[in-house]
């Protein structure tokens, strides 16, 4: 199979395959995205006999990744042709996406998986989980907030409040989306497209906001931000005013978030859901670009190996020293091992060494282990993007 970008000529055959896998044409965010966010050369095929067997698009973000930005590409709507399934296509298409970002210069990667099991194998694990709530609106009552000030977004305007809240929120979380002024034009002009946007204010100050869709008994928020408590309660409040439209209020949110412990009913309502995997695209060039804690001095060897990156695989020796990481091949034979899916694990800090090894995903000394501990320590992660 041969690959390459696509160019606008390649259009119909990129929405075609989005039609068949994912939403149809017909629908408000196809209409907004292809019309409004897509862009060729950030589509990347893969081909037999000139016929376009799958694809991917290749979405530039920036991420916030323990406290450094770092560049990366969002792998978003990877499809098959249905009679290209089970065929290794998907397997050969995220290698040959591996390749095209490591010549960007891009060291990480981000996919949200449909099915994290095809995922896995290849090195894609879930560094990012959300707490999903579900609660009746009467439910809401005690936990909302009176004298609020709402705003109903119809516009851009406002993406500088939107932008205050969500800094607010993110401030002590890693892996999170860095959104600048593009990026909220965009999310906004999408959230509008297929629904609702609403901003909470204690006084003149922003302190919440959501995006959210009527039309169901299950009114649901697919972003649901806030700066504080009581910019939490006030979302509530809003939402609690709605139950003459709705019977259920559903939203997503970080698993930082410990309010649920004082709902009406803590036993009800309450699940976790898989959301983002992340990918290391190049090993060395990754434990370079992110940051060490400055009272941190240690020199490791790892031993990764990686299932479509061959790049990555082998022997590595990493300093850390004064913030930063150095990495060299080596020759040295004895040393932690793990599979690269394991290390992105460590890199984003969603498990710690002593508990990947406890689930046979990395083996190492009870030294080593001590040593990975202090290197990758643990953070909150958070991310709530969609495309």
């Amino acid at each position: 199979m041969k690959f390459r970008l696509s160019t606008p000529a390649d259009r119909a055959v990129v929405e075609s395959l989005w039609d068949y896998c994912f939403e149809p044409k017909e629908d408000p965010f196809f209409q907004w995205y292809f019309t409004k966010y897509y862009k060729p050369e950030q589509v990347l095929l893969g081909e037999e006999d000139g016929e376009v067997q799958c694809l991917t698009h290749l979405n530039p973000y920036t991420l916030r990744l323990r406290g450094r930005d770092v560049e990366t590409s969002y792998v978003v709507g990877l499809a098959t042709q249905p009679a290209a399934r089970s065929s290794g296509a998907g397997g050969k298409l995220l290698a040959a996406a591996l390749r095209e970002m490591r010549q960007k210069g891009q060291y990480i990667q981000i996919l949200m998986p449909s099915k994290a099991g095809f995922y896995q194998p290849y090195g894609y694990e879930l560094y990012c989980h959300q707490w999903r709530e579900t609660l009746s609106l009467d439910a809401l009552r005690p936990l909302t907030e009176k004298n609020m000030r709402y705003k109903f977004v119809q516009s851009f305007q406002a993406w500088k409040d939107l932008k205050q809240v969500y800094d607010a929120y993110t401030k002590s979380l890693s892996g999170y989306a860095v959104r600048d002024e593009a990026s909220w034009h965009s999310h906004i002009e999408a959230q509008l497209a297929e629904g609702n946007i609403v901003l909470c204010y204690d006084g003149e100050e922003p302190v919440g906001y959501a995006f959210y869709k009527l039309g169901d008994p299950i009114i649901y928020a697919g972003e649901f931000i806030y700066s504080s408590w009581k910019g939490k309660k006030g979302l509530l409040a809003y939402m609690y005013n709605h139950r003459s439209q709705g019977d259920v209020f559903q939203w997503n949110e970080g698993l930082q978030d410990q309010s649920y412990r004082f709902y009406p009913d803590g036993k009800k309502g309450h699940e976790t859901i898989p959301f983002m995997t992340g990918r290391i695209v190049d090993v060395p060039h990754c434990l370079e670009a992110i940051p060490y804690a400055k009272t941190v001095r240690q020199e490791m060897v790892l031993h990764i190996t990686d299932p479509l990156a061959e790049w990555n695989t082998g022997w590595w020796k990493l300093t850390v020293d004064n913030g930063c990481g150095k990495v060299e091949k080596t020759t040295c034979r004895q040393g932690v091992s793990m599979p690269i899916g394991s290390l992105g694990l460590l890199v984003w800090g969603a498990v710690q060494a002593k508990e990947l090894a406890f689930y046979d995903k990395l083996r190492g000394t009870k030294e080593e282990l001590a040593a990975l501990q202090e290197v990758f320590p643990p953070t909150s992660c958070f991310i709530n993007e969609w495309y």
